[in-house]
């Protein structure tokens, strides 16, 4: 068994370029558990074995090890020496002490992780609720969540207002750059679940996007020739965010795509917007850019809002299907 009362209750594995990731996962970890976090543990290394420093908390220094994985955790020099530990640490004490995030889509599994042993995708589910289950998980392990201190809420209270000056920091040019990456990433995403959709052959819907980096206009849109959706980033200024916004709307009728506009087509009559959404440019507590909705406050990545965004144009089609909505046969 491992120590009955560890030191940490949880230890955190992580690649230096995830150190973002891993120190938002901390941050909200260390409100009400101990955790071994290394950047910020450092000084808890000097005058030891490195190695055995690092092997420590997560062969029987901690009730949990979470491992926040992508291509080459495990080969570097120090996750190297983690994943040992961590490998050693289930087999002598059980799987139940690993959490294992994955935070993209690419990368090979390691061999050694069991097939039926569950991962927690980070990009489906995000920050929060890996939280929340991490937790859980401490939990199950007989550890319990503290009360918050005074000393605890300080820390928090410098961590909030460091993202408050990042973005702020967000309508600048370095910042509006990033945006307008973000941008074209949307398109992308929506772009490619939508060709997905098609090649399962149940649905013929088209889309496209046009994207010009530094255009006060770019837009992306969705139809099957009856309703449409479309998301326009708009900004007037090129060199601040005052009066920007990406907006979302949907149609009653079908749509001239951005690449359909120069082969001459024209509406006979226009489809009537039966909604509009907007979103905002945003930061995540690990300084991934972003949206939320203009009234929210729950950050949502690019991707995230891609599916969203398609989502609804399905949902649309339903309606329609179910004579919810008025159909108009232009163009």
């Amino acid at each position: 068994m491992p120590n009955k009362e560890p030191k940490y209750d949880v230890a955190i594995s992580f690649l230096s370029k995830d150190d973002l990731i891993a120190s938002a996962i901390h941050q909200k970890l260390a409100e009400g558990l101990e955790v071994f976090f290394f950047p910020r543990k450092q000084e808890e290394l000097a005058g030891t074995d490195g190695l055995e420093s690092m092997r420590t908390p997560f062969f029987g220094g901690s009730r949990l090890m979470v491992v926040l994985y992508r291509e080459p955790w495990g080969k570097t020099p120090w996750t190297r020496v983690e994943e040992t530990a961590i490998k050693e640490a289930c087999l002598e004490y059980g799987w139940q002490r690993l959490f294992f995030v994955v935070l993209d889509r690419e990368s090979a599994i390691p061999l050694w992780l069991p097939k039926n042993y569950v991962r927690f995708n980070y990009s489906d589910f995000g920050l929060e609720q890996a939280v929340g289950a991490i937790k859980a998980r401490v939990q199950e392990n007989g550890g319990e969540v503290a009360p918050m201190t005074a000393i605890r809420r300080a820390r928090m209270l410098e961590a909030e207002q460091q993202l408050l000056r990042d973005k702020a920091r967000m309508n600048s040019e370095a910042g509006l750059d990033m945006i307008q990456d973000s941008v074209q990433e949307l398109f992308t995403e929506v772009q490619k679940e939508c060709q997905q959709i098609r090649e399962r052959g149940s649905l013929q819907i088209r889309c496209s996007a046009e994207f010009r980096k530094g255009n006060a206009l770019q837009s992306c849109a969705i139809t099957n020739g009856q309703i449409g959706l479309t998301i326009a980033w708009r900004q007037r200024f090129s060199n601040t965010l005052d009066d920007s916004g990406l907006i979302v709307r949907e149609y009653n009728g079908g749509l001239i795509l951005p690449n359909e506009a120069s082969q001459g087509r024209i509406y006979v009559n226009e489809p009537k917007v039966l909604r509009e959404l907007k979103y905002l440019p945003d930061l995540s507590t690990v300084r991934e850019y972003g949206w939320k909705e203009e009234k929210g406050q729950d950050f949502i990545s690019s991707r995230s809002l891609a599916s969203q965004c398609v989502i609804q144009f399905l949902d649309l089609a339903s309606r329609l299907a179910r004579g919810e909505v008025k159909r108009r046969s232009f163009p």
